[in-house]
């Protein structure tokens, strides 16, 4: 079996952040200051593509830690050559296959390029089909730019001011890291901040409490941006066009459909507290006769006033203070060329999508939730693509519309 689309793994064998040539001081083409990057003098992208027999990628939010975890890729490819062996003194790569170099993984379909991963490589592993095998599988483990954010400590974030929106907050830890300005999508979001606390701990635990203080999603995007999508944004997305997947041939097929309906984030009691303010508790009464009490809090959060503060826990309890029938995820097969492949490259973290399912005698429900994250599955014979999602934790206000313009269910 061929497939639509190919797979095209790289490995940049040299220092820096970014996938972008290092920057060369005086070179008209790479001496482009927020183009290129500061790296080694010598780096070598080099294409694996053809030796590849397995991909394994995943990215997104972790449902049960209730955050978007460091994204992750196993790759797997075949040594004939013996280039890959880091100890022949003849590779063209010898001295540089090492942990933290940066693989980027993409595909084109229909001339629209899709980033699917880029991340460091975390380990190198060599074995052989059996003793007799004169060629290794050579299996690299990778993590997104999260580790990154994880293994940087700051204290004192340079121009934090009270005030600041989530954004500009970011922003700053990011350049406190050096972080590369080229290498940043980050919304500025409308949730007023307290002044940074100068507290010692590690730049993304820093970002996650300006996170977890506006609702929005701090990720790594295919590209290896550090993303920032504020409340409002996600909220704004949440009500976009959505793409429509079903099991009769109306729209695009799935192949699998994982249905749940539980009490995982079920809470009637939601205390969320800032980091200099009190605790402030909203319930809901009926939900707590219906399924006991359900508590969830959250403390040493940034927001700058305490009706913030009440505000963002009203916004938790209206989102889960009921149980939904939800959509855990849904899996598309891109092994042949239909409407799954676009689909199942294009759509990412926040957009929406629509999901029927056919029950017995003539029933059946519609869901519309959001991608809350991206895995993909990958081999030369089968592509699967698999989306877990979610409920937006609000949706836009849009006048006029019969599913976004209610009043104290949509978010103006």
């Amino acid at each position: 079996m061929t497939l639509p689309c190919q797979p095209v793994v790289e490995i940049r064998l040299g220092t820096g952040a970014g996938f972008a040539d290092v920057f060369v001081l005086g070179d008209g083409e790479d001496g482009i200051l927020g183009e290129n990057v500061l790296g080694t003098a010598t780096v070598d992208i080099v294409d694996i593509s053809n030796l590849v027999q397995r991909i394994s990628i995943r990215r997104g939010r972790d449902r049960m830690f209730e955050e978007y975890t460091p994204g992750t890729a196993v790759i797997q490819f075949q040594d004939f050559t013996g280039d890959w062996n880091p100890d022949n003194h003849s590779s063209p790569y010898y001295g540089q296959i090492l942990p933290m170099r940066q693989v980027k993984i993409h595909t084109t379909y229909s001339a629209v390029t899709y980033p699917l991963y880029t991340g460091f490589i975390q380990s190198w592993d060599w074995e052989w089909a059996d003793q007799s095998a004169d060629y290794a599988l050579v299996t690299i483990v990778t993590i997104d730019a999260f580790r990154l954010l994880q293994l940087s400590n700051i204290t004192t974030v340079t121009g934090a001011n009270t005030g600041d929106l989530p954004g500009t907050r970011i922003n700053q830890i990011l350049d406190q890291i050096d972080w590369p300005t080229q290498l940043r999508a980050i919304d500025m979001g409308d949730t007023e901040l307290e002044n940074d606390p100068g507290d010692e701990r590690s730049a993304l635990a820093a970002i996650q409490n300006i996170e977890q203080s506006d609702l929005g999603a701090f990720f790594v995007d295919g590209d290896g941006y550090a993303t920032y999508l504020s409340r409002v944004t996600l909220s704004q997305r949440a009500t976009q066009t959505a793409t429509t997947f079903d099991d009769d041939g109306t729209d695009i097929a799935y192949q699998n459909l994982d249905i749940n309906l539980d009490e995982t984030e079920l809470a009637n009691q939601v205390t969320l507290t800032r980091l200099s303010g009190s605790a402030e508790t909203v319930s809901d009464a009926t939900s707590i006769n219906d399924y006991f009490l359900r508590s969830y809090s959250r403390s040493g959060l940034m927001m700058r006033t305490n009706a913030l503060a009440l505000a963002r826990a009203t916004q938790i309890l209206a989102y889960r203070k009921d149980p939904r029938l939800r959509v855990d995820s849904i899996s598309l097969d891109l092994s042949s060329v239909s409407n799954r492949v676009p689909a199942g490259l294009g759509l990412d973290i926040g957009d929406p999508i629509i999901v029927n399912r056919t029950m017995a005698a003539g029933t059946g429900f519609t869901v519309r939730v959001t991608v809350n994250g991206v895995n993909h599955d990958i081999t030369p014979e089968r592509w699967t693509t698999r989306f877990t999602t979610a409920y937006p934790l609000s949706t836009a206000f849009i006048l006029g519309s019969n599913e976004f313009g209610i009043l104290g269910t949509n978010t103006l």
